[in-house]
């Protein structure tokens, strides 16, 4: 396998009926019993529990859609090597599936009014940062829904990263709205001799600490929240990252955030940006399953609005990578002076 392999998951993301059909043979329990043992239809009906008409156009639905193989009940072969990302796919699915009423009742006004969007779209009420501080049943229920979204969509686009970049000479390493810690657990994991520090949101950190409780290198991560208001980040660092955080800021935000970097990382350290690029509809039709991250299109910025603050900064062999997944990425990488 290769650090890009999982996706092909959106080959079977394309477009929203195709996609709507696998989320419910997933919810039903359909894939399930096809993968525990071959059946008859008859047995398939019953122990899904749907009528026959009903399985029926949902058989034809995955067919159409190369779930399943032409003839038969057997599911594809391509969709059976798209079914070991299954933990991706299924995100996928859910947080498509959520946000599609945004593009179907209020694409219009994310084109020509912004705010308004912001304001209405579900979007941005899954995404409910303001609600990470204060610990309660329902902003912890509400952190870890969208949590468990972006830890799917980093647990396999840390791979590319660490495939692209040799993270071999680095003893300490920060990450800075590092969410679950999805992607320090990944780089710990290629690294047996780093430890890491995430820095983000209470409840961020709180729910962080849970999910990486249980793997071998938590030993060697270290949660640390980040109040209301801005404060210095945490030093002692030779490798400061930011992963797909810094486009949840305006300019002046993402300025702020790596000034703070520059003040904090170690004379001859490393930061790291792994970004979204902006949004190429010309290389190809966005797939449904890009739909949420397109949603984000006006929050994407190029290499280069990077490189000038880092330049501002002082910082020096700053280094710029394409790197090409389910959407372009930005690697830069850059040094701090003695």
């Amino acid at each position: 396998m290769t650090a890009r392999d999982y996706l092909r998951v959106d080959a079977f993301l394309v477009d929203m009926i195709g996609a709507r059909a696998l989320a419910s043979a997933f919810e039903i329990g359909l894939i399930d019993r096809m993968l525990a043992a071959p059946c008859d239809l008859a047995t398939l009906q019953a122990d899904v529990r749907i009528d026959a008409a009903g399985l029926h156009l949902l058989l034809g639905m995955l067919r159409a859609h190369r779930v399943l193989e032409p003839a038969g009940l057997r599911l594809s072969a391509a969709f059976l090597d798209a079914l070991v990302y299954r933990d991706l796919l299924e995100a996928k699915l859910q947080f498509a599936n959520l946000v599609a009423p945004d593009f179907l009742h209020l694409f219009t006004a994310l084109l020509m009014a912004p705010q308004q969007f912001m304001e209405q779209a579900r979007l941005f009420k899954l995404f409910s940062y303001q609600r990470c501080f204060e610990s309660t049943p329902d902003n912890l229920a509400q952190t870890a829904r969208w949590m468990r979204l972006t830890t799917a969509l980093t647990k396999y686009e840390a791979q590319a990263c660490i495939a692209e970049h040799d993270f071999s000479g680095y003893r300490r390493m920060l990450d800075v709205g590092g969410n679950s810690g999805e992607f320090a657990l990944r780089v710990c994991r290629a690294q047996p001799g780093l430890q890491a520090t995430v820095f983000d949101l209470p409840l961020v950190c709180d729910i962080g600490r849970q999910h990486v409780a249980r793997e071998p290198e938590a030993a060697r991560m270290a949660f640390v929240k980040a109040p209301v208001e801005p404060v210095a980040l945490p030093r002692g660092h030779d490798l400061i990252t930011f992963k797909s955080m810094l486009h949840d800021w305006p300019d002046a935000g993402m300025a702020d955030f790596l000034q703070r970097a520059q003040v904090a990382l170690e004379p001859g350290g490393t930061l790291m940006i792994f970004e979204r690029g902006q949004v190429q509809v010309e290389a190809g039709q966005i797939g449904y399953g890009q739909l949420p991250l397109m949603l984000f299109f006006r929050s994407y910025r190029t290499p280069e609005t990077y490189c000038a603050q880092l330049n501002r900064l002082g910082f020096t062999d700053i280094t710029v990578r394409q790197v090409q997944l389910d959407m372009p990425f930005i690697l830069i990488t850059a040094i701090k002076g003695p």
